[in-house]
């Protein structure tokens, strides 16, 4: 069977993110804001569900700044997708562009695999129930960040 390539998700504007699954039968939305350690964990988890489910449009939007949130009104809500930052990330699924499921936060693909699979049925490619090596190096690569954001709300052991 050969093997299918890797997305490569990352953050792009949340317009482009939305135009990019919109039209698809199934997509998933994916949502964040800059400097957000569950946000940053999501691209190789997303990268995964795309390998386990090549038929599902996968993409990333980015609140990057004021505008962005402005633009929630006339791009999301009408959709059925409603966020807030303290929200972030929020994952959507999305069925001809409309919102049927939404779950706050990320996490590795197996978990967001099993919410997916509740609504869309099972992954013909299905995730292992180990988080993948390139999950585990983007956690290992921000373990300081989440460390300090840690400390900084008085979580830390």
């Amino acid at each position: 069977m050969p093997e299918t390539p890797q997305l490569n998700v990352r953050p792009v504007p949340v317009a482009e993110a939305l135009a990019a699954v919109a039209t698809a039968p199934h997509g998933l939305l994916a949502l964040g804001i800059p400097g957000c350690a569950a946000c940053m964990l999501l691209p190789p988890s997303l990268d995964e569900l795309g390998r386990a489910r090549p038929d599902l449009a996968i993409a990333m939007g980015e609140f990057a700044g004021p505008a962005d949130w402005m633009e929630r009104e006339r791009l999301l809500w009408p959709r059925g997708v409603h966020v807030s930052r303290s929200s972030m990330p929020t994952l959507t699924l999305l069925a001809d562009g409309e919102a049927i499921a939404s779950r706050p936060g990320g996490g590795p693909a197996m978990q967001i695999d099993a919410w997916l699979e509740a609504h869309l049925g099972p992954a013909p490619n299905p995730p292992g129930d180990q988080p993948t090596a390139a999950e585990t190096a983007a956690l290992g690569d921000l373990s300081a960040r989440i460390g300090r954001q840690a400390y900084v709300k008085g979580r830390a052991g």
